[in-house]
């Protein structure tokens, strides 16, 4: 029930390799994993620490107390077949998972279950009706506030036809018809249109931004008027509108001066600009991936070659000076990211964390690392030794020292 405490599950370990001090923040025979970490999972007062867990049968949203390690319940909903089924598991039942934020001023997470917005207040678990959504639609992207906390932003769809494509993808897959490639997934976006929504967080008001004919997730706010969104139509990428739903532009297209035909995957918004992680490739056809930075005010951007082998997601730092990458290939990883050694050479890295959990198209399984607001701590996702995700966290302040120095001496 929403309120119910339990005693901190945390431990400590060492790094066989860095020797750094790991400590896993949650335990036990069931997955927990953080928001998804294009967004903050941490309080605005820096106490509580929001994740889901699925420890109850059901997928769930608690906070993790960081000054006692106690885990208190923010959710109780009963969805049927919940799970963010583009990119995750779709048959977990509870909250809609990877889809909720945290206000930036009061502390509330919002939510989904069913065709209702819900919102728990962290610290004292408070909890409230915030908005419907449209009748017969379902939520279908990460949501986000507004930097001051006016606007919070969701992603919607026709919930019957979401449904029967995503049965429909489940039989191709079984009977080998679909697979992880782009041709079959545009189809698949394509077939589903979408609505990018705005609710007042003052007066309860909503608004539609922009309505497509193709399916797109996860919205950011780059300021309090402009919102960012993953994918453009038939490609990897990211596009931004403004709240009144003009001015519509794709960042970074593929053949932009640069990596040859690459496509962005996952961005982070920073106070230097939006960085990002893209994906290309050389004359050769080679996989080649590129760390950047997109330069908001000027309308540019810069790259630099990451010599790594896997999939990928550019780490989030607030300030946008620590330069670090999940690289999901022979081995799955955490890394820094240095200047190249030699003018025309690629971008350095250095070995932060090993990780235990396999390379996994389950959203569950990915490291998502993020650094918190005050820029002290890693946190991740990695597996216990009992095969199940699960919350960890590693100080990295003297790290993040040094890249701040360095980006002073620029």
């Amino acid at each position: 029930m929403i309120g119910d405490v339990t005693p901190a599950e945390w431990s400590s370990e060492t790094d066989p390799v860095t020797g750094r001090t790991i400590r896993r923040l949650t335990d036990g025979k069931s997955n927990s994993y953080p928001l998804y970490y294009f967004t903050t999972s941490i309080t605005p007062d820096n106490r509580y620490l929001v994740f889901h867990s699925e420890r109850s049968g059901e997928v769930q949203l608690y906070r993790l107390d960081l000054v006692t390690g106690k885990i208190g319940q923010l959710s109780a909903g009963h969805t049927i077949d919940a799970g963010w089924a583009v990119w995750c598991e779709w048959h977990l039942n509870g909250i809609y998972n990877h889809l909720a934020a945290i206000h930036p001023a009061t502390g509330e997470v919002y939510y989904f279950e069913d065709d209702a917005i819900l919102s728990t207040h962290v610290p004292t678990f408070a909890n409230r009706l915030v908005a419907r959504l449209p009748k017969g639609h379902m939520p279908i992207g990460q949501a986000s506030f507004s930097p001051e906390g006016r606007w919070f932003a969701y992603i919607h769809a026709d919930e019957a036809k979401v449904r029967a494509l995503l049965k429909q993808r489940e039989i191709d897959t079984k009977a080998g018809r679909f697979h992880w490639t782009p041709d079959h997934h545009f189809v698949f976006r394509n077939a589903l249109g979408a609505t990018l929504a705005v609710i007042d967080t003052a007066t309860g008001a909503e608004r539609t931004v922009i309505e497509t004919d193709y399916h797109f997730h996860h919205v950011l706010f780059v300021d309090n008027t402009t919102l960012l969104l993953n994918h453009p139509k038939e490609c990897a990428g990211m596009w931004v509108v403004d709240l009144d739903g003009t001015n519509v532009r794709h960042l970074r297209p593929a053949d932009a001066p640069g990596a040859h035909n690459a496509m962005i995957n996952h961005q982070v918004i920073t106070e230097r600009g939006i960085a990002y992680e893209s994906v290309g490739y050389d004359a050769a056809d080679n996989r080649e991936t590129w760390l950047g930075m997109y330069d908001v005010k000027h309308d540019t951007f810069t790259e630099g070659l990451v010599p790594i082998d896997g999939y990928a997601h550019v780490g989030f730092d607030p300030a946008g000076n620590f330069d670090f990458i999940e690289n999901a290939g022979a081995r799955h990883e955490i890394l820094t990211v240095h200047p190249a050694a030699t003018p025309d050479g690629p971008l350095t890295t250095r070995l932060l964390r090993t990780l235990s959990s396999p390379f996994h198209d389950d959203q569950r399984y990915h490291a998502h690392p993020f650094l918190s607001p005050d820029r002290k701590r890693l946190y991740f996702t990695d597996w216990s030794a009992q095969g199940f995700s699960q919350v960890c966290m590693m100080d990295v302040g003297d790290l993040v020292a040094e890249a701040d120095a360095a980006k002073r001496r620029l």
